[in-house]
């Protein structure tokens, strides 16, 4: 095993070939303790889902508490299911529906900025738009004098805490000079986020409330829990839940469609076939054959659109790595697996197993659609468990719809008037840390149609 870990240098691709050499438990030692990795969909189920209270989240989020927090991403029991149950409704379809609206108007300003032949950095140029759309349905704000420091600190501390994330303890973080240094650019966000909790509170208390998903989290009430917990989000609460949805509602975004932008380049005529669903769709009554905006009513008929979206979380899901540690000995596949060791679930391991899948590494979008050419996840026919891009459980993520919607959206959008190109010689590989990067940017050429 040793000799995997010097010849490989990214996480993703030392975890898939110890995985493929030992189904379906593979045993490695990772900063000095014991890693097992699963890669049998029912060993992965019965982890997650049927021993959920016999694991807690792994190292690699535990690291990243000092950002995160105690938010929907790190907290445990009770108080998870807690914030769970006043978040949910946020993201119910009436909400994501309203959200919709103002992803394509996002989008629309972002793309008009966007110049014939231009060569871009699409990894740049999506987590910007990804960004502007977090803090539009998330703030009700463009972040005004903001945007620039906070998406850039927030850059900077996502690698910062993906390297430290195999010392896998919160306090050691905290203690190294490395981490200390990345908690006083946490303080700098926290600053921001502050201001515009204030802000909203202020909006709320003179009857002129925002319509924005933080809006909602300040407003909710939980009669059912621990009065322990208090009825309402404290600032503090407030705070991590708006740090862990910043990160997840727009890093994962942005690297999933940066990964599309550079699978369409490579794939012209699957491009070719994403157009022609735009053109039937999208075409406006305009003389001049002029694509209008897509809309949420537009969804059910962006079939191939969603098809592509869907393939390509398959072959580089943006949550690539799932990590818990146990609280008890268990017995997983018949391994005997003690206390405190840490189980890896890899969507990145499981989406690309040819066991699991026809052509896994494939960019095959049609994989997607039925019989009929609708979009259906189950089309391929998948075991349950070896399609997981959002999670298991009451752990799935809340924002999946939120996810499904924006990038559809997005593509729709941009698509119907622009085909990137990548650079020639540019290299692409993965690079796997909180989430998972393109390594080395993606410098593409911008194509008016």
């Amino acid at each position: 095993m040793l000799s995997l870990l010097t010849r490989r240098a990214q996480p993703n691709e030392v975890f898939e070939a110890a995985a493929r050499a030992n189904r379906p438990v593979a045993y490695i030692r990772m900063a000095g303790e014991p890693v097992y990795i699963l890669s049998d969909p029912a060993l992965v189920n019965e982890v997650f889902l049927e021993h959920a209270r016999d694991v807690m989240k792994g190292r690699g989020l535990q690291a990243a508490r000092p950002l995160l927090g105690n938010g929907l991403l790190t907290s445990e029991g009770e108080f998870h299911l807690r914030q769970r149950r006043l978040a949910q409704p946020g993201f119910h379809r009436q909400r994501i529906e309203s959200y919709a609206a103002q992803m394509v108007t996002e989008a629309e300003r972002h793309q008009s900025s966007w110049v014939d032949g231009a060569r871009v950095d699409m990894v740049e140029e999506m987590t910007s738009l990804t960004f502007a759309i977090v803090g539009r349905t998330l703030f009700d704000t463009d972040l005004t004098g903001d945007a620039r420091t906070f998406g850039d600190t927030l850059a900077e501390l996502m690698s910062g805490f993906g390297q430290l994330s195999a010392i896998g303890s919160e306090r050691l973080v905290r203690l190294l000079p490395k981490g200390q240094e990345l908690l006083a650019k946490v303080e700098d966000l926290d600053l921001v986020v502050q201001r515009i909790i204030d802000d909203h509170r202020a909006a709320i208390s003179f009857g002129q409330p925002h319509a924005d998903l933080l809006t909602w989290l300040i407003e909710a009430h939980d009669d059912e829990g621990a009065a322990s917990f208090g009825a309402t989000m404290s600032d503090a609460q407030l705070r991590d839940e708006v740090m862990t949805m910043v990160l997840a509602g727009h890093e994962t975004t942005a690297m999933a469609m940066s990964w599309i932008w550079w699978l369409l380049s490579c794939h012209p005529a699957d491009a070719g076939r994403l157009y022609d669903e735009l053109s039937q769709v999208l075409r406006s009554d305009d003389p001049a054959g002029e694509f209008r905006a897509p809309t949420f009513d537009d969804l059910s008929a962006l079939s191939f659109t969603r098809a592509i979206v869907a393939e390509t979380l398959r072959l580089y899901p943006p949550a690539w790595i799932m990590g818990r540690r146990t609280l008890n000995d268990l017995v997983v596949g018949g391994w005997q697996i003690p206390s405190g060791s840490i189980i890896l679930g890899s969507p990145w391991i499981l989406h690309r197993d040819p066991a699991l899948w026809d052509r896994a590494t494939s960019f095959v979008p049609e994989r997607w659609l039925d019989s009929d050419g609708q979009f259906d996840e189950n089309a391929p026919g998948q075991r349950r468990g070896a399609w997981i891009p959002f999670g298991f459980g009451n752990r799935r993520c809340i924002g999946e719809q939120f996810a499904w919607t924006e990038a559809t959206l997005l593509l729709a959008s941009l698509a119907s008037r622009w085909r990137p190109e990548l650079i020639p010689g540019s290299r692409v590989s993965t690079a796997a840390a909180v989430t998972l990067r393109p390594r080395y940017g993606l410098p593409m050429t911008l194509n008016r149609r």
